[in-house]
Protein backbone atom coordinates (compact mmCIF):
# COMPACT_ATOMS: atom_id res chain seq x y z
CA UNK A 1 0.00 0.00 0.00
CA UNK A 2 2.95 2.03 1.02
CA UNK A 3 4.80 1.71 -2.29
CA UNK A 4 1.69 2.17 -4.36
CA UNK A 5 0.97 5.74 -2.51
CA UNK A 6 4.69 6.48 -3.52
CA UNK A 7 4.04 5.61 -6.91
CA UNK A 8 1.11 7.76 -7.10
CA UNK A 9 2.82 10.56 -6.10
CA UNK A 10 6.00 10.57 -8.15
CA UNK A 11 3.61 10.19 -10.95
CA UNK A 12 1.53 13.37 -9.91
CA UNK A 13 5.19 15.02 -9.86
CA UNK A 14 6.67 13.46 -12.67
CA UNK A 15 3.46 14.30 -14.82
CA UNK A 16 2.85 18.19 -15.40
CA UNK A 17 -0.62 17.56 -17.43
CA UNK A 18 -1.35 14.85 -14.95
CA UNK A 19 -4.02 17.60 -13.02
CA UNK A 20 -3.92 20.92 -13.97
CA UNK A 21 -5.81 23.95 -12.43
CA UNK A 22 -8.69 26.42 -13.23
CA UNK A 23 -8.49 29.89 -13.14
CA UNK A 24 -9.98 29.55 -9.23
CA UNK A 25 -7.01 27.77 -8.35
CA UNK A 26 -9.27 24.33 -8.44
CA UNK A 27 -7.43 21.18 -9.43
CA UNK A 28 -9.19 19.43 -12.31
CA UNK A 29 -8.46 15.94 -12.11
CA UNK A 30 -7.07 14.47 -15.59
CA UNK A 31 -8.77 12.88 -18.52
CA UNK A 32 -6.79 12.75 -21.89
CA UNK A 33 -9.62 10.48 -23.11
CA UNK A 34 -12.67 13.03 -22.69
CA UNK A 35 -9.90 16.00 -23.90
CA UNK A 36 -9.45 13.54 -27.11
CA UNK A 37 -12.79 13.07 -27.59
CA UNK A 38 -13.57 16.93 -27.41
CA UNK A 39 -10.63 17.87 -29.66
CA UNK A 40 -11.84 15.20 -32.72
CA UNK A 41 -15.26 16.95 -31.93
CA UNK A 42 -14.69 21.03 -31.99
CA UNK A 43 -10.56 20.99 -32.89
CA UNK A 44 -10.28 18.51 -35.53
CA UNK A 45 -11.97 20.40 -38.50
CA UNK A 46 -9.38 23.13 -38.45
CA UNK A 47 -6.53 21.22 -36.70
CA UNK A 48 -6.68 18.05 -38.10
CA UNK A 49 -7.43 14.70 -36.27
CA UNK A 50 -3.76 14.56 -35.32
CA UNK A 51 -3.34 18.29 -34.65
CA UNK A 52 -1.01 18.37 -37.78
CA UNK A 53 -2.85 21.32 -38.83
CA UNK A 54 -5.09 21.95 -41.87
CA UNK A 55 -7.11 25.24 -41.29
CA UNK A 56 -5.64 25.80 -38.81
CA UNK A 57 -1.69 25.45 -37.23
CA UNK A 58 0.30 22.02 -36.43
CA UNK A 59 -0.28 21.18 -32.89
CA UNK A 60 1.69 18.20 -32.95
CA UNK A 61 4.95 19.53 -32.44
CA UNK A 62 7.06 20.63 -29.70
CA UNK A 63 7.29 24.09 -29.49
CA UNK A 64 4.00 26.18 -29.90
CA UNK A 65 3.63 29.52 -30.65
CA UNK A 66 0.97 30.12 -28.46
CA UNK A 67 -0.57 27.74 -25.75
CA UNK A 68 2.99 26.39 -24.90
CA UNK A 69 1.52 25.54 -21.00
CA UNK A 70 -2.00 24.23 -20.04
CA UNK A 71 -3.10 27.80 -18.52
CA UNK A 72 -2.14 29.98 -21.87
CA UNK A 73 -3.68 26.72 -23.57
CA UNK A 74 -6.75 27.06 -22.08
CA UNK A 75 -7.19 30.44 -22.11
CA UNK A 76 -6.94 30.47 -25.87
CA UNK A 77 -9.64 27.85 -26.55
CA UNK A 78 -11.77 29.92 -24.52
CA UNK A 79 -10.99 33.65 -25.71
CA UNK A 80 -9.49 32.31 -28.94
CA UNK A 81 -7.13 34.53 -30.89
CA UNK A 82 -7.75 37.76 -32.29
CA UNK A 83 -6.78 38.62 -35.94
CA UNK A 84 -6.70 34.79 -36.80
CA UNK A 85 -8.70 32.39 -37.76
CA UNK A 86 -9.10 30.53 -34.31
CA UNK A 87 -12.49 31.89 -32.44
CA UNK A 88 -13.11 30.86 -28.51
CA UNK A 89 -15.15 27.86 -27.82
CA UNK A 90 -17.68 29.12 -25.12
CA UNK A 91 -19.65 25.96 -25.48
CA UNK A 92 -16.97 24.11 -23.43
CA UNK A 93 -17.23 24.50 -19.57
CA UNK A 94 -13.92 25.51 -17.42
CA UNK A 95 -12.88 21.47 -16.92
CA UNK A 96 -13.85 20.58 -20.35
CA UNK A 97 -11.35 23.53 -21.72
CA UNK A 98 -8.92 22.17 -19.24
CA UNK A 99 -8.93 18.39 -20.35
CA UNK A 100 -9.05 19.54 -24.23
CA UNK A 101 -6.08 21.59 -23.15
CA UNK A 102 -4.08 18.80 -21.64
CA UNK A 103 -4.87 16.54 -24.74
CA UNK A 104 -3.89 19.17 -27.11
CA UNK A 105 -0.24 19.79 -25.64
CA UNK A 106 0.27 16.04 -25.43
CA UNK A 107 -0.09 16.04 -29.55
CA UNK A 108 3.68 18.04 -29.34
CA UNK A 109 5.15 15.31 -27.62
CA UNK A 110 6.74 14.16 -30.37
CA UNK A 111 10.67 14.31 -31.18
CA UNK A 112 11.56 17.05 -33.63
CA UNK A 113 11.77 15.73 -37.03
CA UNK A 114 14.84 15.59 -39.05
CA UNK A 115 15.31 18.05 -42.27
CA UNK A 116 15.98 14.95 -45.05
CA UNK A 117 17.81 17.88 -47.02
CA UNK A 118 19.10 21.15 -47.58
CA UNK A 119 16.54 24.01 -46.76
CA UNK A 120 18.65 26.57 -48.67
CA UNK A 121 19.17 24.71 -51.73
CA UNK A 122 15.73 23.71 -51.85
CA UNK A 123 14.78 27.87 -51.64
CA UNK A 124 16.49 28.13 -54.34
CA UNK A 125 15.01 24.96 -56.40
CA UNK A 126 11.34 26.46 -55.11
CA UNK A 127 12.14 29.71 -56.88
CA UNK A 128 13.72 28.24 -60.17
CA UNK A 129 10.74 26.07 -60.77
CA UNK A 130 8.39 28.78 -62.00
CA UNK A 131 5.20 27.20 -61.06
CA UNK A 132 5.69 27.08 -57.32
CA UNK A 133 5.90 31.28 -57.12
CA UNK A 134 2.94 31.01 -59.53
CA UNK A 135 0.32 29.34 -57.32
CA UNK A 136 2.18 29.95 -53.86
CA UNK A 137 2.30 32.89 -51.50
CA UNK A 138 5.28 32.61 -49.24
CA UNK A 139 6.01 35.93 -47.31
CA UNK A 140 3.76 38.00 -49.75
CA UNK A 141 5.27 36.88 -52.83
CA UNK A 142 3.89 34.51 -55.50
CA UNK A 143 0.15 34.16 -56.59
CA UNK A 144 -2.44 32.75 -54.48
CA UNK A 145 -3.98 30.40 -56.66
CA UNK A 146 -2.86 27.40 -54.20
CA UNK A 147 -2.94 27.44 -50.04
CA UNK A 148 -0.28 30.19 -48.47
CA UNK A 149 3.47 28.64 -47.52
CA UNK A 150 4.51 31.62 -45.42
CA UNK A 151 4.06 29.49 -42.27
CA UNK A 152 3.67 26.30 -43.90
CA UNK A 153 6.06 24.16 -41.30
CA UNK A 154 4.17 25.26 -38.77
CA UNK A 155 0.72 23.19 -40.33
CA UNK A 156 2.77 20.26 -41.48
CA UNK A 157 4.90 17.41 -41.40
CA UNK A 158 7.50 16.25 -43.06
CA UNK A 159 5.39 13.21 -44.55
CA UNK A 160 2.77 15.58 -45.27
CA UNK A 161 4.72 18.19 -47.36
CA UNK A 162 6.20 15.60 -48.98
CA UNK A 163 3.13 14.04 -50.10
CA UNK A 164 2.09 17.01 -51.26
CA UNK A 165 5.06 17.22 -53.81
CA UNK A 166 4.72 13.89 -54.71
CA UNK A 167 1.28 12.77 -54.93
CA UNK A 168 -0.77 16.23 -54.17
CA UNK A 169 -4.16 14.84 -54.99
CA UNK A 170 -3.36 11.84 -51.68
CA UNK A 171 -2.37 15.19 -49.65
CA UNK A 172 -5.35 17.04 -50.49
CA UNK A 173 -7.37 14.64 -50.02
CA UNK A 174 -6.31 14.25 -45.99
CA UNK A 175 -6.74 17.93 -45.41
CA UNK A 176 -9.36 19.28 -43.17
CA UNK A 177 -10.08 22.21 -45.69
CA UNK A 178 -9.52 20.76 -48.79
CA UNK A 179 -13.02 21.68 -50.22
CA UNK A 180 -11.14 25.43 -50.30
CA UNK A 181 -9.26 23.68 -52.93
CA UNK A 182 -11.40 21.85 -55.06
CA UNK A 183 -10.69 21.39 -58.58
CA UNK A 184 -13.92 22.11 -60.98
CA UNK A 185 -14.53 22.13 -64.90
CA UNK A 186 -17.48 24.44 -65.50
CA UNK A 187 -18.21 24.26 -69.61
CA UNK A 188 -20.55 26.36 -71.36
CA UNK A 189 -21.57 27.94 -75.02
CA UNK A 190 -17.73 29.75 -75.22
CA UNK A 191 -15.72 26.57 -73.82
CA UNK A 192 -14.57 24.77 -71.16
CA UNK A 193 -12.87 26.12 -67.65
CA UNK A 194 -10.81 24.52 -65.04
CA UNK A 195 -9.56 26.13 -62.37
CA UNK A 196 -10.23 26.13 -58.27
CA UNK A 197 -13.75 27.09 -57.01
CA UNK A 198 -13.45 29.82 -55.04
CA UNK A 199 -17.42 30.96 -54.83
CA UNK A 200 -20.34 29.06 -55.14
CA UNK A 201 -24.17 29.86 -54.09
CA UNK A 202 -27.73 28.26 -55.61
CA UNK A 203 -27.58 30.85 -58.62
CA UNK A 204 -23.96 31.12 -59.35
CA UNK A 205 -20.07 29.56 -59.21
CA UNK A 206 -16.99 31.36 -59.39
CA UNK A 207 -13.48 29.89 -60.61
CA UNK A 208 -9.63 30.89 -60.67
CA UNK A 209 -8.10 29.11 -63.15
CA UNK A 210 -4.03 28.35 -63.30
CA UNK A 211 -3.33 31.70 -64.60
CA UNK A 212 -5.12 33.33 -61.53
CA UNK A 213 -7.76 34.76 -63.83
CA UNK A 214 -11.14 34.54 -62.10
CA UNK A 215 -14.33 33.55 -64.12
CA UNK A 216 -18.45 33.82 -62.73
CA UNK A 217 -20.74 32.15 -64.16
CA UNK A 218 -24.80 31.52 -63.76
CA UNK A 219 -25.75 28.18 -63.53
CA UNK A 220 -28.79 28.81 -65.39
CA UNK A 221 -26.68 29.72 -68.25
CA UNK A 222 -23.96 26.46 -68.16
CA UNK A 223 -24.02 23.38 -69.64
CA UNK A 224 -22.21 21.44 -67.01
CA UNK A 225 -19.91 21.75 -63.96
CA UNK A 226 -18.30 19.22 -62.62
CA UNK A 227 -16.60 19.08 -58.94
CA UNK A 228 -13.37 16.63 -59.00
CA UNK A 229 -12.45 15.57 -55.51
CA UNK A 230 -9.59 13.01 -56.82
CA UNK A 231 -7.90 15.94 -58.66
CA UNK A 232 -5.50 18.27 -57.55
CA UNK A 233 -4.06 21.28 -59.91
CA UNK A 234 -0.67 20.97 -58.22
CA UNK A 235 1.02 18.85 -60.54
CA UNK A 236 2.72 15.58 -59.33
CA UNK A 237 6.28 16.41 -58.99
CA UNK A 238 7.41 13.21 -57.96
CA UNK A 239 7.79 11.81 -61.50
CA UNK A 240 9.75 15.01 -62.88
CA UNK A 241 12.11 16.11 -60.10
CA UNK A 242 14.98 14.34 -58.61
CA UNK A 243 14.33 12.82 -55.10
CA UNK A 244 17.45 14.41 -53.64
CA UNK A 245 15.18 17.70 -54.97
CA UNK A 246 12.37 16.34 -52.98
CA UNK A 247 14.39 16.17 -49.74
CA UNK A 248 15.58 19.82 -50.59
CA UNK A 249 11.92 21.03 -51.42
CA UNK A 250 10.33 19.48 -48.21
CA UNK A 251 13.54 20.89 -45.95
CA UNK A 252 12.96 24.39 -47.05
CA UNK A 253 8.94 24.17 -46.37
CA UNK A 254 9.60 22.31 -42.90
CA UNK A 255 11.85 25.47 -42.30
CA UNK A 256 9.15 28.05 -43.27
CA UNK A 257 7.71 28.67 -39.49
CA UNK A 258 6.67 31.64 -37.89
CA UNK A 259 9.03 33.06 -34.97
CA UNK A 260 8.86 31.41 -31.48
Amino acid sequence: MKNGLLFIIFWLLACPLAWAQLPNGNPVPPNLVEGERLFRLHCARCHGIEGAGGEGSNLARPVLKYGSDHESMMTIIGDGIPGTGMPGFWTLDPVQTAWVAAYALTLGELEEETLPGDPERGAKIYQSNGGCPACHIIAGHGNGIGPELTFVGDQRGLEYLRNSLVRPADAQSQTSGYQNYLTVRVRSASGRVEGLRINEDAFSIQVRDVSGKVHSFRKDEVREIEKIFSHSLMPEYGTTIPALDIDDLVSYMMSLRSEQ
